[in-house]
């Protein structure tokens, strides 16, 4: 089956070569986010590869750095007027400093008040031991599409998530929880691979997720593979608007 191909969580600047790897998503025709860790380094590639058709560059503040780099919020704020797509921001809990996790939330709350404002934003959001904030930061009226990239929460944050109205991306580390899954409603499912972390690869980038994960979703939801594949497309464009 030849189907829709996308990826909206990836880190395509942590690979080696990475005009191989732009080169081969770029021939496949596959709607990718390339998601950043810094403002700084969002503002770096979308110079350089801010034209190609199928990747998309998105502005990020990790919740893992944002403490460090907390000095980037305005970098961050000057150019999210410009950027469609947001990502990865959100909030890590497995860091236990109580001033990390303080400044994690004056920020990533400072992110969601703007882009709110602007509207029109896509956002790819880590939620690490966090969810329950997350949800009560963003909550159900956002101006905007939130995407909860590798959701770890629980199956009551995961309901309050869905209320909500957000969509999920699964990669194939997550697709074997299938309890929680099961909780998404189908047309809020996404995929991503948050390569290379998933599959330890720094060299060789593979579009095999998409039917990998579309074969598991078929069966967790008793569904035909044209069905999900075709569900799945339409919730992209829907979710991105392309």
């Amino acid at each position: 089956m030849n189907n829709f191909k996308f990826d909206t969580h990836l880190h395509l600047d942590l690979f080696r070569d990475r005009n191989k790897i732009i080169k081969e998503i770029e021939n496949n025709k596959s709607y990718t986010i390339a998601v950043t860790n810094l403002p700084i380094l969002y503002e770096k590639y979308v110079k350089i590869y801010g034209d190609l058709k199928y990747i998309k560059f998105a502005l990020g503040f990790h919740p893992e750095l944002v403490y460090e780099y907390s000095n980037q919020l305005d970098i961050f704020l000057e150019n999210v007027k410009r950027a469609k797509y947001i990502g990865e921001v959100g909030l890590d809990y497995k860091i236990k400093n109580s001033s990390n996790r303080s400044c994690q939330r004056i920020i990533f709350s400072k992110i969601i008040s703007e882009c709110n404002k602007l509207g029109g934003k896509v956002l790819t959001v880590h939620s690490r031991n966090a969810a329950k904030d997350i949800n009560e930061i963003i909550g159900d009226n956002f101006n905007g599409t939130i995407i909860m990239h590798w959701f770890t929460g629980s199956i009551s944050e995961l309901k309050e998530s869905v209320g909500n109205g957000y969509y999920f991306s699964i990669n194939e580390r997550m697709i074997n929880k299938k309890e929680l899954i099961k909780k998404i409603p189908i047309k809020k499912i996404l995929l991503e691979t948050d390569a290379p972390f998933t599959n330890n690869d720094k060299e060789n980038y593979s579009f095999e997720f998409v039917n990998n994960l579309i074969k598991k979703l078929a069966n967790i939801f008793n569904m035909d593979e044209s069905e999900i594949s075709s569900q799945l497309k339409s919730n992209f464009k829907e979710a991105v608007s392309v």
